[in-house]
């Protein structure tokens, strides 16, 4: 599993691309915007959600 320190790295990387090139980042909004329906923003929403209350109902033992 990548650390947040890499993962925040390759974030960084991917805007500053998408800010540089137009083209690749109209076609990148297009491609999200036609994934983001209200069906999967909910499911996703549901998902991280029962995520996080089993997190919070087993705390890890580190």
């Amino acid at each position: 599993m990548p650390s947040n320190k890499v993962l925040g790295t390759v974030l960084i990387g991917a805007a500053a691309y998408l800010m540089r090139n137009k083209k690749t980042r109209e076609k990148t909004m297009s491609q999200i915007k036609s994934l983001a329906t209200p069906e999967t923003i909910d499911k996703v929403k549901s998902q991280l959600q029962s995520i996080t209350k089993s997190k919070s109902s087993n705390p890890s033992t580190h």
